[in-house]
């Protein structure tokens, strides 16, 4: 996971109202050097993203998934792009796994809202194509089969849960 510098975590930390807009900034940026094939800054700036919003999640777990969740999902998604364009398929597969199981874990807690288990639901599709694309890739066919499996039970579980 992208990790901040401590004076920068402070800094959030204090005023999370002001983080959306630099996480908005770093996305801004980490698209414009991935556009222009410099994919090692890209990468720089969508950590950034990354770590923010995941920050934001963590200093307010119910405000902070509710409103930030869709900006750690693309920033992940973004980031594990620019990885794989770098050639570094472990890295990307590594960012995604996180995601995916950060979405299941999210999906199967019954303390955390409807709302924002639904939105994890909705994304776990997307989190899994991302991964199988990335493990068939690396011919790594027996994580795959073990990735699906486990998503759709927990997919399973999660609609049962929020449906019944």
């Amino acid at each position: 996971m992208p990790t901040l510098c401590p004076e920068h975590r402070q800094q959030i930390a204090r005023s999370p109202e002001k983080a959306l807009s630099l996480i908005q900034q770093c996305m801004h940026t980490g698209k414009l050097y991935h556009n222009n094939r410099d994919f090692t800054q890209a990468c720089h700036h969508f950590s950034q993203a990354l770590g923010i919003s995941q920050l934001l999640i963590d200093l307010r777990p119910l405000q902070g998934n509710h409103n930030y969740l869709p900006l750690k999902i693309a920033a992940s998604h973004n980031l594990s792009a620019s990885f794989s364009a770098l050639g570094k398929l472990t890295q990307a597969r590594h960012v995604l796994e996180e995601l995916h199981a950060s979405l299941i874990q999210l999906c199967l807690a019954p303390s955390i809202s409807r709302g924002i288990r639904v939105t994890a639901l909705g994304a776990l599709d997307n989190s899994l194509f991302s991964i199988t694309s990335l493990l068939g890739l690396e011919g790594k066919v027996d994580q795959l089969y073990k990735v699906i499996s486990e998503t759709d039970q927990a997919a399973e579980l999660a609609a049962a849960q929020l449906l019944h």
